[in-house]
């Protein structure tokens, strides 16, 4: 079954305590038109601002203009229905009515938007927290000269290695030798070359 379209009807109605020019001002800035355009849609008649949109998105325009103080309603596109509650089936068909009460309702109240805003540039998101400076004695540090060592150089011996017994021989000369390998000998009488 094809999803329900519906539309977004503001008639003029505004929050209570809320100010005209500034909802003006805010629905020009929501719409992304001109203020003059705006006063359009404070004639006291019913203007349809969107239409042919699912509830969801119907229900957000309602939030977003209820948040600038303009009351809307979102209402069922023309021909469409609400569908009914599943009944007993009988023999006689039942009449077409209304949608009940509580779904008209339901459909007429704007929903209640979250009261956010937008921090100014610069604001701070999160409060500070100061950390304490540390107190830490550095009296009996001191900075070296430039180019002094860091650490005195320990003197390594050389160990105690008898190599009176080793000799280099001259180079060229072979360190092992390797025994002879014999020729290879293949008895090939048993091959031809076909023509």
């Amino acid at each position: 079954m094809a999803e329900s379209q519906f539309r977004v009807v503001f008639a003029g109605r505004l929050a209570p305590a809320a100010d005209p020019r500034e909802v003006h001002a805010a629905l020009a800035r929501l719409f992304k038109t001109e203020p003059a355009k705006i006063a359009a849609l404070f004639t006291g008649q019913p203007v349809v601002v969107r239409k042919d949109l699912d509830e969801n998105t119907a229900r957000q325009y309602q939030a977003a203009m209820a948040k600038v103080g303009a009351l809307a309603d979102v209402l069922l596109m023309p021909g469409e229905q609400v569908e009914p509650a599943p009944t007993v089936v009988s023999a006689t068909p039942p009449a077409l009515s209304p949608p009940p009460p509580a779904v008209a309702r339901a459909l007429s109240q704007p929903p209640q938007a979250p009261d956010f805003c937008v921090a100014e540039a610069g604001a701070l998101l999160v409060e500070p927290v100061l950390v304490p400076t540390l107190n830490i004695d550095t009296a009996h540090l001191s900075v070296a000269a430039v180019g002094t060592p860091l650490t005195e150089a320990v003197v390594t011996e050389a160990p105690p290695v008898d190599l009176s017994g080793l000799s280099l021989d001259p180079p060229g000369t072979w360190l092992s030798n390797a025994p002879p390998v014999p020729d290879a000998h293949f008895d090939l009488s048993a091959l031809a070359l076909i023509e």
